[in-house]
């Protein structure tokens, strides 16, 4: 199906407008991110409010894996055109190809973000991992310090000196 000037141009502005709306979730993301850094930076890390944001950022994946395959399925039917007629489209190229550059970046910058939050984690869990091992090593030997003292109550101390 061959499509008219105003059809081609209906698939160009929903490109652009696809690329807009990556760009709005890109940034979403972004501020969830930075909300996950900011739980991670506390002295108490607050699981309900870290694991809260976790599911809206599940939401806008979501949304952003959507938008994606639009884009592609729209990119595939009029690839061709851009491709043949660019001088016609330039100034819509110009914004596509201005656009894909903005929410590339976005998307390295939200990685490295991503990548940052999840050292602090694993660094933060070795921590929780660690002060449990330490309580339940602490109970054992409190535990088998009374069991000591409770079963040997009418022994005598080995540091009891007998010399009078």
């Amino acid at each position: 199906m061959e499509l008219n000037h105003s059809g081609k141009q209906t698939y160009i502005q929903l490109l652009i407008d696809s690329l807009g709306k990556k760009q709005e979730v890109l940034s979403e993301l972004m501020q969830l991110t930075r909300k996950q850094e900011s739980i991670l930076d506390m002295e108490n890390f607050d699981e309900d409010e870290f694991l809260s944001t976790i599911s809206l950022k599940e939401d806008q994946i979501k949304g952003l894996s959507d938008l994606d395959r639009g884009f592609e399925l729209v990119y595939d039917r009029i690839r061709d055109e851009l491709s043949n007629n660019s001088k016609e489209y330039g100034e819509q190229i110009a914004i596509l190809k201005s656009l894909v550059t903005e929410v590339t970046e976005l998307s390295v910058k939200l990685q490295a973000l991503e990548k940052n939050n999840r050292s602090k984690l694993e660094g933060s869990l070795s921590n929780k991992r660690k002060a449990i091992r330490n309580a339940r090593l602490s109970n054992e030997t409190v535990t088998n310090y009374y069991k000591t003292v409770s079963g040997n109550q009418n022994t005598q101390s080995h540091f009891y000196d007998k010399k009078n």
